[in-house]
């Protein structure tokens, strides 16, 4: 089953015996879970409190009840296969978004992708030797995030610094990741993250990481990884 954030994999983890009351949450307890976020210091915290308080009584019952659901995370699993694998880019915007929705539009799956680049002098002996050279340090990113009712609820990201010239990659600096999770009954880690230079005719700078997760002793893990090249990102996935 592919599976993408940490809200879906903890779900789909949930064992079917389990009820709200065993791991789930109430409106007025997650509102208190997101304000103690937020006294912590957590500053996306606040972005998904000002949200959540934004909905009237009926979406807060509602919200905590597709949040408490253990059935979410198999109908995400069923269409999240069409986001799980991106290979285009809007070139122009160097940005994009796939959007996918279940429960009658109330959840959302959002797959989002950029990149930044900066043209940069050369700076080793083999780039000064040739001077017409162009080098180029870029950034590109892939994230996968869900809502309920237009809360950000989870998101994990990950990214790959590189440096390029105009027609290939010739540096992976670091990859690097993420993730933002408002789900009060589950906990994700990732393992550190690998990069390298695929081997041609590819040269993409890739980027890879394990994400893993605990619900109430039931575990799940996913790959997620970017590639990009010298024209920007070229693939991602969560799966």
């Amino acid at each position: 089953m592919a599976v993408v954030t940490a809200a879906a994999l903890s779900m789909v983890a949930m064992p079917t015996t389990a009820s709200a009351d065993d791991t789930g949450t109430t409106p007025e307890a997650y509102e208190s879970y997101l304000v103690e976020q937020v006294e912590l210091g957590d500053g996306d915290a606040q972005e998904t409190l000002d949200q959540y308080q934004e909905l009237s009584e009926g979406e807060q019952e509602q919200f905590v009840t597709l949040l408490n659901d253990p059935q979410r995370g198999q109908e995400l699993g069923d269409f999240l296969s069409d986001v799980s694998d991106v290979e285009s880019i809007d070139e122009e915007n160097y940005t994009t978004e796939l959007r996918k929705e279940a429960a009658d539009g109330d959840v959302v799956l959002e797959a989002t992708l950029g990149v930044e680049e900066t043209e940069t002098p050369p700076t080793t002996d083999e780039e000064l030797s040739d001077p017409s050279a162009r080098y180029y340090d870029r950034s590109a990113w892939y994230s996968v995030s869900d809502t309920i009712f237009g809360v950000k609820v989870t998101t994990v990201k990950i990214g790959i610094n590189y440096r390029t010239t105009s027609s290939r990659v010739v540096k992976a600096y670091n990859g690097w990741a993420s993730h933002r999770n408002y789900v009060p009954f589950a906990e994700f880690s990732n393992s550190p993250v690998k990069e390298w230079i695929s081997s041609d005719p590819a040269n993409n700078a890739t980027a890879e990481t394990i994400w893993q997760g605990k619900w109430a002793g039931f575990s799940w893990d996913a790959r997620e990884r970017i590639w990009a090249d010298q024209g920007g990102f070229k693939g991602g996935y969560l799966k």
